[in-house]
């Protein structure tokens, strides 16, 4: 559900950055107004943005409230912590933080660069499933310096003015998001739109250019790019030219790389992996299924209950539909859920529960959790079949083999 000033407001710790930013847009308090952390302290806060009577100055107070919470979820806190890891002062501060939502906003508050760098991280995995993958046959450190940048926002630039007759004004930003990966961000200006905006009390029509927003990703390693990028397959080939041609200094022939085609058949039968459970986990649970019928009308999405007791969502399949089982008369898994859990904690009565989310098309969610934990689920996907050993999982990681039975990357968002 979304959240509102009020929300954010009554949510977040009354202490020095907060107190310090409403200070800064100007909100009104009285001189002995008691900064004390306590829900008291929140709803009075609530009822001075309501009652402030300049709509202006209480409407930039909202809107940059709401836009400090944008990364208040786990895959915000994700991107949060990449972006400050060569900060040690904004790690400090933000494990301190008490929720997703306070960190965020100290982030924004303390650290509106590294906040913004994080932004961008997000941004690529959360549209990652629409990104385009290309190996360029090259690895190489790119040339980071300005007048790399300038040459590469020029050639945007003159595709956008070819194309689409806007793109005179663009800004770039390359950043090494871990060793040896590298995130380019491009904003290029769109043709002006007139839109209808309310301006404090007032409607106004007014004249603005939107943001074509682009990233490219590239890993030294492996010679392979990620490319998120509105348009078709023109946008992503121009991209991924003027990145080589202007930041790696060659010109290429990308091969684009689609993902592999997993193979999800072994999970009929539920998610065995003695393995597993000799690496401390108790149950293993095939949680929820999407099965499509052989002739692709149909498509069903089955998930076991609470009630089920952690028994297999393909178990009772069988149960339910005894003799007509999708699953026995042909019918293809094309993604699944699987929970392993651990045993509760003392003094606990909940379990711990690592959850795989895996696709047909070769999406997995394993980049969530720490790398010991992944190499460790990846042995168990490798043990089933679904996974191939020596497959590596997204664009970051060393090619596999040449010996393996996989010689492709499989592209992970």
């Amino acid at each position: 559900m979304k959240k509102t000033f009020v929300d954010v407001l009554l949510e977040l710790p009354v202490d020095a950055t907060l107190s310090s930013f409403l200070a800064s847009h100007g909100l009104p308090v009285a001189d002995d107004f008691d900064w004390e952390d306590t829900p008291r302290t929140s709803q009075a806060l609530v009822e001075a943005v309501r009652a402030w009577p300049d709509v202006a100055a209480r409407d930039r107070l909202i809107g940059n409230l709401m836009a400090s919470i944008q990364l208040a979820d786990p895959a915000g806190k994700q991107a949060i912590f990449q972006a400050a890891a060569g900060d040690g002062a904004a790690l400090l501060g933000l494990v301190a933080c008490r929720s997703d939502t306070h960190r965020s906003f100290w982030l924004y508050a303390n650290h509106p660069a590294l906040f913004e760098r994080a932004c961008e991280f997000d941004y690529l995995e959360r549209h990652g499933s629409q990104a385009q993958q290309h190996d360029l046959g090259v690895k190489r450190r790119p040339n980071t310096s300005d007048a790399a940048l300038a040459a590469l926002r020029q050639a945007i630039s003159a595709f956008y003015q070819r194309e689409l007759q806007c793109g005179d004004g663009s800004v770039a930003y390359l950043v090494e998001r871990s060793p040896g990966v590298f995130l380019l961000t491009v904003h290029v200006k769109d043709l002006a739109m007139l839109r209808l905006e309310f301006e404090g009390a007032h409607l106004t029509r007014r004249i603005g250019n939107p943001n074509i927003h682009m990233v490219l990703e590239y890993a030294v390693a492996t010679g392979v790019v990620r490319t998120l990028v509105r348009g078709g397959a023109k946008y992503h080939q121009m991209l991924v030219d003027a990145f080589a041609e202007h930041l790696l200094g060659i010109k290429v022939e990308a091969h684009r790389i689609k993902p592999p085609t997993l193979d999800l058949s072994v999970l009929r039968l539920g998610f065995d992996v003695p393995q597993a459970v000799a690496d401390g986990f108790m149950a293993l649970q095939v949680k929820s299924v999407s099965v499509l019928s052989p002739s692709t009308a149909l498509k069903l999405d089955c998930t076991a209950m609470a009630s089920s007791e952690q028994r297999c969502v393909t178990e009772l399949l069988r149960e339910e539909f005894p003799g007509e089982d999708p699953l026995a008369r042909g019918w293809l898994i094309t993604s699944a859920r699987i929970n392993l859990y651990y045993p509760p904690e003392p003094g606990k009565a909940r379990s711990k529960v690592i959850t795989v989310e895996v696709t047909r098309r070769g999406r997995l969610n394993l980049h969530k959790f720490d790398a010991a934990l992944q190499a460790q689920l990846e042995g168990y996907l490798v043990s089933l079949g679904i996974l191939q050993p020596g497959q590596t999982l997204n664009a970051q990681e060393a090619p596999p083999e040449a010996d393996t039975a996989s010689p492709q990357p499989i592209y992970e968002d």
